[in-house]
């Protein structure tokens, strides 16, 4: 299990717009994505971004692994799909 996430807000507009769009049900909630993939994100959660990138909202996140290698993973929060893992 990830332990408990802190946001790096980077944008305070895009972070209040992706509040206001889990209450309308356009993305999905970072807790759903986190339960969704519990197996797959075990680990340390670094940073957490927000982005938008050609139409899509993407949850970025860096997470450091219990092998000690730090990765970035990139999920998009409309839909849940794991769009990209990689070696940070």
């Amino acid at each position: 299990m990830i332990s408990s996430p802190s946001c790096d807000a980077h944008d305070d507009d895009l972070s209040n717009k992706v509040v206001e769009w889990v209450k309308e049900g356009k993305v999905l909630p970072f807790d759903t994505i986190m339960q969704r993939y519990e197996s797959r994100l075990k680990g340390r959660l670094l940073d957490l971004e927000v982005e938008q990138k050609h139409g899509r909202i993407i949850y970025e996140l860096e997470i450091l692994r219990d092998d000690g290698i730090v990765y970035e993973i990139k999920i998009d929060a409309k839909t849940g799909e794991w769009l990209k893992e990689k070696v940070d």
